[in-house]
């Protein structure tokens, strides 16, 4: 089963943009690494996003371990966020080339959580506009039970707000233990066609 890696940062509020721009030229070269299918990365004002679709578990520590990947945690995203999250999922859904928009997520793992709510919240999220590569955390250690990535073509994205405004209504405390954020697409090609946000990599 393909995993979904998600890596969401902050950025500080005055990081310059030379050093924002450093980072995402690094997130661009994550499609490369070992055992990767697919990359995007996203960012609104405060959050800088990188999604990367590995092979499988299999592909986890490769990746994590790889020079691309520590170049972009260490030389391009340590030097401008203030802190940042990540979590790892399996998803057999691969993003649409037409994606603008992503929504990521992840649930705390607290005490008082049970199973059968971390269903129920996953199976909430795959119901919304976008499509949802979502699933129950891989590595035992996380600190996250659950999380994932909804990815947005144009027409979801104005759907999105309101159905996911709706739906945290019925998840109650649960949404508290949330972190998310919802971030606009970058090219990966550097300076490359707009049109083409998601430029797939095999």
């Amino acid at each position: 089963m393909p995993i979904v890696h998600v890596i969401c940062a902050t950025l500080k509020p005055d990081a310059s943009e030379e050093a924002v721009a450093h980072a995402i030229d690094l997130g661009r070269l994550l499609p490369n690494a070992d055992g990767v299918r697919d990359g995007i990365l996203a960012r609104s004002a405060d959050r800088l996003v990188a999604v990367t679709w590995l092979e499988g578990r299999e592909a986890l520590e490769p990746f994590a371990a790889s020079p691309v990947h520590m170049s972009f945690i260490m030389r391009g995203l340590a030097p401008c966020i203030a802190g940042m999250w990540s979590a790892a999922v399996e998803s057999e859904v691969q993003p649409p080339a037409a994606t603008e928009t992503l929504w990521v997520f992840a649930l705390r793992s607290v005490d008082t959580l049970f199973e059968w709510q971390v269903r129920d919240l996953l199976a909430s999220v795959a119901t919304l506009p976008g499509a949802a590569a979502v699933g129950a955390t891989v590595e035992e250690r996380e600190r996250y039970r659950a999380g994932g990535v909804v990815c947005l073509d144009t027409a979801a994205a104005s759907a999105f707000d309101a159905a996911l405004d709706a739906s945290r209504d019925g998840w109650g405390a649960l949404a508290e233990s949330l972190v998310e954020a919802k971030v606009e697409v970058i090219p990966l090609a550097a300076g490359g066609d707009s049109a083409a946000p998601a430029a797939h990599h095999h």
